[in-house]
């Protein structure tokens, strides 16, 4: 009889030849033990003494378990992959992942599940707006240093120098004291204030030859009732009543709440603090800290954002090329339209008064458009900025920035815009329309040759402005 591939039969230590006949008569020795026909032994015969035919030609997978060296009879691929932690198909030893891949898929995991809990619950908000906090309390301030001849004798004329000073708390509040210093009776309103409303103020300081004006000067509220931020631009050459002293402008309450101060960063408390009684007094309205920035430090942070996109009108164009406003001359380059402008010409462009903006505005109202048009700028030239730049920007621009807020109020403060989801922005000037009226250049409303060309507001007409201003921010009901 020719042999089979059944003729042989595989032992430990390779193919013997000669098994025997493979019929049933050469059956090997065993019992049947379930009655199938079936025997217990190595190999499984049918009722003719052929093997049974098997499902497939082939092996699958299901034929396979894994071992540390490849693949043996018996089980299946756990993974379902053909490939095992023990071999590759060809059964040569398969490479795990590389070390630093497995660290780097473990930190995407945590990053991922911080970022889950930073945005999506309560304490994860807190822990990131405190750390914001802290981040712009300490870097607040540094790249603008001390200086302590902020207030010279140019900043206040001899003859309206008052009988006394003032005093400023650790809290920001202040008292006047008199030439023999005691303290006046404070005869100070308490301020309006609501639970739902939180203000803040933000000015300018122009510093020029000893000077120290406050050239821009804006209310930021932050309403959670309608969930808005309100920008409330004060008309700096309003004409008001100055604790301590006469009534001037509101520009000059900084000034005169610096002087006498021995440090610069006394006079910027003590300035800060009167410029501030002097808007809660005057527009019934409570202030729970400021932050401001001088003339030299508003030009760095716009050359630090790398220049603003502004478009001037034909008027102002020709105006800032002409006049003095950009203090370098070598940039008295503007032109109509669209322009790139760098710090020196915003500086120049913010400032200007005396020829209408682009829309018809002028005078003071026309400088206040102005900056709001440059703050918007720098909002979005700051929303636009790479990712992997924002960090070391928002340190260098908040470096530029002095603010007498705590680290708590800061945090709040972000808390109140965050979870109320607030980012409306509403804008308003006081006084506003014609509510005031001007003194021209004699100033004939105050008999003073220092205070010329004030916007004076009668009994009535202040009175006008406070519930428009309580309108816009509290939301006040129109009266009948």
């Amino acid at each position: 009889m020719r042999k089979s591939e059944f003729d042989d039969f595989e032992t430990s230590d390779g193919f013997l030849e000669d098994a025997g006949d493979a019929s049933f008569e050469n059956e090997p020795e065993g019992e049947d033990f379930d009655g199938d026909g079936e025997f217990s032994d190595d190999e499984d015969y049918t009722e003719d003494g052929s093997y049974p035919e098997d499902d497939s030609d082939e092996y699958t997978e299901a034929d396979f378990y894994e071992t540390d060296d490849g693949y043996a009879d018996g089980s299946e691929d756990p993974e379902g992959d053909g490939v095992n932690g023990g071999g590759n198909d060809d059964g040569s030893k398969k490479k795990g992942l590389p070390l630093a891949a497995k660290i780097g898929l473990i930190f995407l995991g945590l990053v991922i599940l911080f970022a889950v809990w930073a945005l999506g619950t309560n304490s994860g908000r807190s822990f990131c707006m405190g750390f914001v906090a802290r981040f712009v309390k300490q870097n607040a301030g540094l790249n603008d240093p001390a200086i302590d001849e902020i207030i010279g004798d140019l900043a206040i004329p001899t003859d309206e120098l008052p009988n006394g000073t003032i005093r400023v708390d650790d809290e920001g509040g202040i008292k006047i004291i008199d030439s023999e210093g005691n303290e006046v009776v404070d005869t100070f309103i308490d301020p309006r204030s609501e639970d739902y409303v939180t203000t803040y103020l933000i000015f300018g300081l122009e510093q020029i030859n000893g000077a120290a004006n406050t050239d821009a000067i804006m209310l930021v509220s932050i309403n959670t009732k309608d969930n808005t931020i309100k920008m409330t631009s004060l008309l700096r050459d309003t004409y008001v009543n100055i604790p301590g002293w006469d009534k001037n402008k509101l520009n000059s309450a900084y000034a005169k709440g610096a002087h006498g101060a021995e440090t610069g960063a006394e006079a910027r408390a003590r300035g800060a603090a009167l410029l501030a009684k002097t808007i809660e007094q005057t527009y019934d309205i409570k202030i729970s800290g400021y932050a401001s920035v001088n003339f030299s430090s508003f030009e760095k942070i716009v050359d630090r954002l790398g220049g603003l996109d502004i478009e001037l009108g034909e008027k102002e164009a020709k105006y800032l090329n002409t006049t003095n406003y950009i203090s370098n001359p070598e940039y008295r380059n503007v032109v109509p339209g669209w322009n790139h402008l760098n710090g020196n010409q915003v500086m120049g462009y913010v400032r200007v008064r005396k020829e209408e903006t682009l829309g018809g505005s002028n005078n003071d109202y026309g400088r206040t458009v102005r900056q709001r048009r440059v703050i918007s700028a720098i909002v979005s030239k700051y929303k636009s900025t790479k990712l992997t730049d924002l960090f070391s920007l928002t340190k260098d621009l908040i470096g530029y920035v002095n603010t007498n807020l705590t680290e708590k109020q800061i945090q709040d403060a972000l808390a109140m815009i965050v979870n109320n989801g607030i980012y409306t922005t509403k804008s308003f000037r006081v006084p506003y329309g014609e509510t005031f009226s001007d003194s021209g250049e004699e100033g004939i409303f105050n008999g003073s040759k220092y205070v010329t060309w004030t916007l004076v507001m009668n009994e009535e007409q202040l009175k006008d402005n406070i519930k428009a201003l309580h309108r816009f921010i509290f939301l006040d009901p129109e009266e009948p």
